[in-house]
């Protein structure tokens, strides 16, 4: 029983240092165009670093997939990523994202911390917010592109998790 009590304490502590917003696997929001659907998968996973990669997907109501990227600016739609990295360095997260869906919009919001005095030590937050828009005939089908930026500065102290949310709440 005792050594069943540490193994559970020792995950659960193991998985405490992994705040990021979603867990490897597949998340799912209901758009109004289908589902959206962020799968994640762990890239690398030691006691030290923490590595998530997201994808994003359109399930249609045709039930058709649609890989999602993401552009990074909506005027060049040929320079854009499939997928988004989200890093944890120890016990502190220096770069997540979060999905927000409010009213007919679909955000991504994506936050870095600027870890050059180390992980656990103050750094400026940076954010970048994407909208989902629907491309019809032009080059993707749908895509995340962005349309504003963030900054917090050091001497704020700010977390991503902290910046994520500040800017989340003031979508709409």
């Amino acid at each position: 029983m005792a050594a069943a009590l540490l193994l559970a304490s020792g995950v659960l502590a193991h998985g405490a240092a992994r705040a990021e917003q979603y867990e490897s696997g597949v998340t799912r929001w209901d758009v109004k165009d289908g589902k959206l659907m962020l799968v994640a998968g762990v890239l690398t996973d030691n006691s030290r670093l923490y590595y998530l990669n997201y994808a994003f997907y359109l399930e249609g109501r045709d039930n058709t997939l649609t890989l999602i990227p993401i552009v990074k600016d909506k005027a060049k739609l040929n320079d854009y990523s499939l997928n988004f990295s989200t890093f944890n360095g120890g016990d502190d997260i220096i770069t997540d994202a979060m999905v927000v869906v409010k009213g007919g919009n679909t955000w991504l919001v994506t936050a870095h911390k600027n870890a050059v005095h180390g992980y656990n030590s103050p750094g400026p937050v940076s954010t970048q917010t994407y909208r989902l828009f629907a491309g019809g005939e032009v080059q993707w089908k749908y895509y995340f592109a962005p349309v504003a930026k963030g900054d917090y500065t050091e001497q704020q102290n700010y977390t991503v998790e902290r910046a994520l949310a500040e800017t989340a709440k003031a979508l709409h």
